[in-house]
């Protein structure tokens, strides 16, 4: 296999470190939200039980979306997990990948400059997690993307 060949499977996911991160944030403003309510004498135990297993539920949907969230490239096509969503994309209904400026890089240090879209046939953009400047070189996967769109669409040039 050349440098320039994406192995099929292949994923990307977010940094472990960076889901670390994220859950113990939300763990905290969590705790930060429920200790009000638990201080709060007006409320009944069985409110507040029941409020507590919501808001940690909650979290725990976001901290296990976020981990299961990424860009699987497979024979078929792209599979783009998000928190909630799945979305398939055949190699048939993709036109091209691109590098964009992420429009949110100036909120933080944390964010990435540029992101990875996929652009579909019917003019939409679908972004693809894990896919940006945090987590690999994007101009050399963008690159890889596009070469292996080019081969399973059989275009020759």
């Amino acid at each position: 296999m050349s440098e320039n060949r994406l192995g099929v499977p292949h994923e990307y996911r977010m940094a472990t470190t960076r889901i670390a991160g994220l859950a113990v944030t939300i763990l905290l403003l969590s705790f930060g939200a429920l200790l009000p309510i638990w201080k709060d004498k007006e409320f009944a135990p069985s409110s507040k039980l029941i409020g507590s297993l919501l808001v940690i539920g909650f979290c725990l949907l976001v901290i296990t979306g976020a981990a299961r969230a990424g860009t699987l490239v497979t024979a078929q096509g792209i599979t783009v997990r998000g928190i909630v969503r799945r979305r398939r994309l055949p190699w048939a209904g993709i036109t091209r990948f691109a590098k964009v400026p992420n429009p949110n890089a100036h909120t933080g240090r944390a964010a990435p400059a540029f992101l990875t879209y996929a652009f579909r046939a019917d003019g939409r953009k679908v972004l693809l997690p894990a896919v940006d400047d945090k987590h690999v070189l994007v101009d050399r996967e963008v690159e890889r993307l596009n070469a292996l769109l080019a081969e399973r669409r059989g275009d020759t040039d």
